[in-house]
């Protein structure tokens, strides 16, 4: 069955029942973002772009009622049009959110959860904080956990400050498009990490020649607290040719040596009129 919540908010100053637009909105996509965010981390998927769609329908929530009594909004996960049983996906998805709800009024994150999903966590605070000074969250199952926004702990929270490098480096791969307007592109490698590229020169240009081909780019990156590279500043990008050995085999040329070659179409055994008439009646008697 679909995971149940109730988000409790509580010593609002608004009446019993009742919450601003702009705060169930702003608490609506926060909850949305953290859930993505969830499923795609059970699904380990890194980097941007849309994930398959059972990823997105387990991350799916709906706002399925408003109640009184301070102001209760019920929450249900997953699509409506479902079967009313769950995957063993989609219940990993729904146990590892309620891990992270619950973790918001202990200020004790799971150590393994990522920085999207941290950065997730530090929004829904904060759009909580701004909504009710008090908030109780509980799960179909009874589970709850309440706290006050304002006294949790953002900075267990938060990600770590990347480091950046002072020597460049060089990555190679597919060149994607980003975001014109901020002159950032990014570069698919060839195993599948994907690293922004910051403030592109002639980004625009650049994109026109080299998006979807395979480009190298050097500069400074910029590495997480795993030492990954996650970004790199003002690169320098060439397009680098497909190495030859990755080409279909029939792309290849070649041709035997000439003392190799077969006979000569031109040549061949040679017969007189006696030899042939002689060859020709053996086979008749044979």
């Amino acid at each position: 069955m679909a995971a149940e919540y109730e988000l409790r908010l509580r010593e609002m100053t608004l009446p019993s029942g009742e919450i601003t637009l702009a705060d169930v909105a702003a608490i609506a996509a926060r909850l949305q973002d953290l859930s993505t965010r969830v499923s795609r981390w059970v699904a380990d998927i890194d980097g941007a772009g849309r994930g398959p769609r059972v990823v997105e329908d387990a991350a799916a929530l709906r706002l399925s009622g408003v109640k009184s009594g301070s102001t209760v909004l019920a929450i249900t996960h997953g699509v409506h049009d479902r079967l009313d049983f769950d995957t063993p996906f989609e219940e990993q998805v729904s146990n590892q959110f309620w891990d992270i709800v619950a973790a918001l009024g202990t200020d004790a994150p799971p150590a393994d959860s990522p920085d999207p999903v941290r950065e997730s966590a530090v929004g829904l605070l904060d759009a909580l904080q701004r909504a009710a000074p008090l908030v109780q969250i509980t799960r179909g199952d009874g589970a709850r956990v309440e706290f006050r926004p304002a006294e949790c702990d953002r900075s267990i929270w938060r990600v770590p400050t990347r480091t950046t490098a002072s020597e460049e480096t060089t990555i190679v791969g597919r060149l994607e498009m980003v975001d014109l307007r901020a002159s950032r592109l990014r570069i698919a490698d060839d195993v599948g990490n994907r690293v922004t590229l910051e403030h592109v020169v002639e980004a625009e240009a650049v994109s026109r020649e080299m998006v979807g081909q395979r480009t190298s780019a050097t500069g400074l990156p910029t590495r997480d607290k795993s030492g990954r590279i996650v970004s790199i500043e003002a690169p320098s990008l060439q397009l680098v040719p497909v190495p030859t050995e990755w080409l279909p085999a029939y792309a290849a040329t070649w041709e035997l040596p000439s003392d190799e070659r077969g006979p000569d179409p031109e040549g061949g055994a040679h017969f007189d009129d006696n030899e042939w008439e002689s060859f020709l009646t053996a086979v008749k008697e044979a």
